[in-house]
C-alpha cells in the first residue's frame, strides 16, 4: 500500500474528479495517456541532431535509449510481479477520469520507460531536460487521473533513470567508448 502522502493525495483527487470541469478532466486525461508521444517525438529529434543528421548517427544515437527503454520494460514487469500495488481506483473504489486496466501500479510504465529514453544520446541540453520535465508532467497527470499513486511516480523516475545509465553502460559494452560517442 502506498504512503499516507499518496494515500491522501488519490483520494483527494478520486473523490474532485467527478465534480471537476470537463475541460479540466480532458486535459489531464490527454497528458497523462499521450504526453509520452512528445517526449518519445523529442527523444527523436534529439538522437537525429546528435547523431550529425545521419541514418548511421542517428541509428548509434538512438539505440543506447531504446536498450535502456527494454532494460525499463522488463524492469516493470518484475517490480509489478513482486509487488502487486493494486491502482488508486482500484483500492478507493472511485472512478478514474479514464478506464484503465486493473493491473499493478507500481512502477508507472509511462514514467520509467519515459525516463529511461534519457539513454539516448542527446546533446541538446534543452532537449533532455524538455523530455525529463514531460515525462513527469506525464507522471503527475496519471497521478490526477486517479490511475498512479504519487510513489509509482517517484520510483517510476528513479528506476528509469537507473535503466538509462544501464542502457548506456551496455551500449558502450557493445560497440566500444570511440563508436558510442564518447572520447578516448
Amino acid at each position: 500500500m502506498p504512503d499516507p502522502l499518496s494515500r491522501a493525495l488519490a483520494d483527494a483527487v478520486l473523490a474532485w474528479g467527478p465534480g471537476a470541469p470537463a475541460i479540466v478532466r480532458d486535459a489531464i486525461s490527454l497528458v497523462a495517456q499521450f504526453g509520452i508521444y512528445l517526449a518519445v517525438l523529442l527523444v527523436v529529434v534529439g538522437a537525429w541532431l546528435a547523431g550529425s543528421r545521419t541514418i548511421e548517427g542517428f541509428v548509434m544515437a538512438i539505440l543506447p535509449g531504446l536498450i535502456a527503454a527494454a532494460i525499463a520494460i522488463v524492469v516493470v514487469r518484475i517490480a509489478g510481479g513482486l509487488f502487486p500495488v493494486p491502482r488508486p481506483f482500484v483500492a478507493t473504489g472511485l472512478v478514474p477520469f479514464f478506464a484503465h486496466a486493473a493491473d499493478p501500479s507500481l512502477p508507472s510504465d509511462h514514467v520509467t520507460v519515459g525516463m529511461a529514453m534519457l539513454g539516448a544520446r542527446i546533446e541538446d541540453r534543452r532537449i533532455r531536460w524538455a523530455v525529463a520535465v514531460i515525462v513527469l508532467l506525464v507522471g503527475l497527470a496519471r497521478v490526477l487521473a486517479g490511475v498512479h499513486w504519487l510513489d509509482d511516480i517517484v520510483l517510476g523516475a528513479l528506476l528509469g533513470l537507473a535503466c538509462a545509465w544501464l542502457g548506456r553502460l551496455a551500449w558502450i559494452a557493445i560497440v566500444g567508448r570511440r563508436r558510442a560517442g564518447l572520447a578516448g
